[in-house]
């Protein structure tokens, strides 16, 4: 295995990529007593279009996720939240927009449990019963989701920024796709985007690395499968231009919720700098320690307020999300600073600063690095091992031109009001 550092943090990580093409992450500890596991798929609900060996499927909304759930089932019976138990350990999976994890954490039985994860994740049953009887369970948690305010603002907010891009589904699909997924599509799906080469394993905490790579080489079910066959998802062009400019929707809810969206093309090859830059500007005019945050909340014009951002293969959307009574004074507001933004340089150093102690701080976080990682590769393909270096080089210059090229004019307001 390579040996590899997460420079100016004082922590070793060992990488190495199979035959097979799986990739494998271990990042040990020595001051831990606990471990984490994530055996993961760059697979998520965005992948309804994709070319197999030269030959062009659709997969319905929600497959992704039904297979996720279909993991859990096993031939003999012992399903891996069972299995799991006996030591005292968690188990878990989630289903992402990019990705699917599967997740076992713990502090005893790690070779037993690595293993098991390795093979379970490999050795897939379904069958018509299964899969029937799984319908009626997701489609109750769809339904769960449906009637979720902040579910609903965020689905109308994709809706809004979003023409053709296959983020405006939710990940759970519909109570109509969920209830027409079939076996053999769960199967297609799986042996496509399941395969080793396809996938990932992090492991992070208490662990001897020899121990564990000599785990997932010898595990019986993965070495079945080595065979990758060729695959490429497709995307509909998504145009530039917001949706909707605006929509409301009166629901059942007691305060206003508002969303205040911006949609920016980007290029693909230099995501992670240009989403560092977009965090900056975010965190600056916009964060909690912001002077329009505080003038907001002085002036009782919000009762919760925060921002977020999205990025999909081509383009990054960024959302400003308050509760607020005063949805119209608070739009004009922001409008009216993003027209005069003006950042300093010291507030710039000073962020920096703040963003290299928080990464100092989260590496001797097992859980917290181990999501960084995972979150490294689906959005950025690799894993970034020098983010103290690449804060430091933010500067105040590049900083102005990314501001600049933004166009506030392409955005989305979206407002949820009560009925009554």
């Amino acid at each position: 295995m390579k040996r590899l550092e997460f420079i100016g943090l004082d922590q070793e990580y060992y990488y190495e990529k199979l035959e097979n093409g799986l990739e494998l992450f271990f990042v040990p500890y020595k001051n831990k007593n606990n471990y984490a596991i994530n055996y993961v798929t760059k697979y998520g609900s965005n992948v309804l279009k994709y070319k197999l060996e030269g030959e062009e499927k659709i997969a319905p909304p929600g497959i992704a996720h039904f297979l996720e759930h279909k993991m859990f089932e096993s031939s003999d019976g012992i399903d891996p939240f069972t299995f799991t138990a006996q030591s005292g350990s968690y188990c878990n999976a989630m289903t992402s927009y990019t990705a699917t994890r599967y997740v076992i954490e713990g502090n005893t039985n790690f070779k037993e449990n690595l293993d098991y994860m390795i093979k379970f994740v490999n050795e897939p049953y379904f069958t018509e019963e299964n899969v029937e009887k799984e319908k009626g369970i997701i489609i109750e948690e769809v339904k769960q989701y449906n009637d979720d305010i902040e579910c609903m603002l965020d689905l109308e907010t994709r809706k809004s920024i979003y023409k053709n891009h296959p983020i405006i589904n939710d990940i759970g699909g519909t109570v109509e796709t969920v209830s027409n997924i079939t076996k053999d599509e769960i199967y297609d799906c799986y042996n496509t985007f399941y395969q080793p080469s396809n996938m990932f394993v992090v492991i992070t905490g208490n662990f001897d690395v020899n121990e564990a790579l000599d785990i997932i080489k010898n595990n019986k079910q993965l070495q079945e499968r080595s065979q990758n066959k060729k695959f490429e998802i497709l995307y509909d062009k998504e145009p530039d231009e917001i949706t909707k400019s605006n929509v409301t929707l009166a629901v059942n809810l007691v305060k206003p919720k508002l969303s205040y969206n911006i949609k920016l093309p980007y290029e693909s090859n230099k995501k992670f700098a240009y989403s560092i830059y977009i965090s900056m500007f975010l965190s600056l005019v916009f964060g909690n320690s912001s002077k329009f945050w505080e003038r907001m909340r002085r002036e009782g014009k919000v009762t919760s307020f925060g921002y977020t951002k999205m990025n999909t293969n081509s383009h990054m959307s960024i959302s400003i999300l308050a509760e607020t009574e005063k949805a119209s004074e608070l739009i004009k507001d922001i409008e009216n600073e993003l027209e005069n933004i003006n950042i300093e340089e010291k507030d710039i150093e000073r962020l920096k600063k703040v963003w290299i102690a928080s990464e100092v701080t989260m590496i001797d976080n097992i859980s917290v690095t181990l999501d960084n990682i995972v979150d490294d590769i689906i959005e950025y393909g690799k894993l970034i091992d020098n983010k103290p270096a690449l804060i430091r080089s933010i500067n105040k210059t590049r900083l102005d031109e990314i501001i600049k090229n933004i166009d506030f004019n392409n955005k989305s307001v979206v407002l949820l009001e009560p009925k009554n």
